[in-house]
């Protein structure tokens, strides 16, 4: 099974790359660009992290992904995505943005966003 393009996360410090461990925070999402035989390497926003193949577990793709500028329904503001992360007891992934340069305090469900083309 190939995991590039692949969406996913570890649970383990013990599964990252030693050299990578500072740029990564534990359960956060991921996306598989690359492997080899034992790492596979993904972008979390614009770090690079190598995480071991055995403790890389996949999940399916979120609806936006950091490149994104998303509006907010409600507010009628358009944002960048800042951090994708997953939602363990709804079981679906909950955004942080920004706007204008600062950090947006709520966090936002793909339901309340839209992609901005």
């Amino acid at each position: 099974m190939s995991y590039i393009n692949t969406w996913g996360y570890t649970l383990e410090e013990e599964n990252i790359f030693p050299d990578d461990r500072a740029l990564y925070n534990i359960g956060a999402t991921v996306k598989c660009i690359a492997e080899d035989d034992d790492y596979v390497t993904c972008i979390l926003d614009s770090k690079t992290i190598r995480i071991l193949k055995s403790g890389y577990n996949t999940r399916k793709a979120p609806d936006f992904d950091w490149s994104n500028s998303v509006k907010i329904k409600a507010k009628d503001i358009i944002a960048q995505v800042d951090l994708i992360c997953w939602h363990y007891n709804e079981e679906r992934y909950f955004y942080h943005l920004k706007a204008d340069g600062k950090k947006l305090k709520k966090r936002y469900y793909a339901d309340e966003l839209e992609l901005v083309k």
